[in-house]
């Protein structure tokens, strides 16, 4: 059972009418949660609290507007999860660590616990740039029954890193992480590419 945590969840949800996964599953866990549909309210609440996590659910035009001017007030290094619709296309800006599909709540679980509670041991963290298209590697792994958190950007790896021992790190080999990746500590970091073959990393799985 997961113990109580005084670390801060902010969520802003832009159609409170509808549910939305994360506010459901925190009623089983003792997760502290703040949600809004006020854009205003997130920004003049976090400059009380810094939130462990912001989660950022989209549903409109409106709230991807939101998510800019949230991008534009918020440290780089609170972990930005945005949820929407499967078929609700996101830019990809590179402050967002996580982009999930709004059904996917076990992911968006996962995630959150990752950040707020930790313990966990993903065989993999995979940190590589947001791509609508599927990307192979992550795929054959999946196939092969690896766990894998991935993230967007190196700040969020660091995070994730502070409270979490996965089994290996593969950081994709673009100009954005190069330089970056030495800032990760942990003792088995790779570079690695989309379209990789998976047979070498295995190595290190088993």
């Amino acid at each position: 059972m997961i113990q109580a945590r005084s670390e801060q969840i902010f969520i802003y949800n832009g159609n409170m009418q509808k549910n939305f996964g994360i506010e459901q599953l925190s009623d089983f866990f003792d997760f502290n949660t703040f949600s809004t549909d006020n854009i205003y309210q997130l920004h003049q609440y976090a400059q009380k609290i810094t939130p462990q996590v912001l989660i950022f659910n989209i549903s409109n035009e409106k709230s991807l507007a939101d998510l800019q001017t949230a991008m534009a007030n918020f440290a780089g290094d609170i972990p930005l999860i945005v949820t929407a619709p499967r078929n609700f296309k996101i830019p990809p800006y590179s402050q967002i660590a996580h982009y999930v599909a709004a059904e996917n709540e076990r992911e968006i679980l996962d995630i959150v616990e990752s950040y707020s509670i930790g313990g966990k041991t993903h065989d993999v963290l995979l940190v590589d740039a947001y791509s609508p298209k599927v990307c192979p590697l992550k795929e054959a792994l999946y196939n092969k029954g690896y766990s894998i958190f991935e993230v967007h950007n190196i700040e969020a790896a660091r995070q994730y890193l502070m409270r979490n021992k996965p089994r290996i790190v593969e950081v994709e080999y673009v100009p954005a992480f190069i330089p970056a990746r030495h800032t990760l500590q942990h003792s088995r970091i790779f570079y690695v590419d989309r379209e990789q073959d998976i047979t070498e990393i295995e190595k290190f799985l088993h």
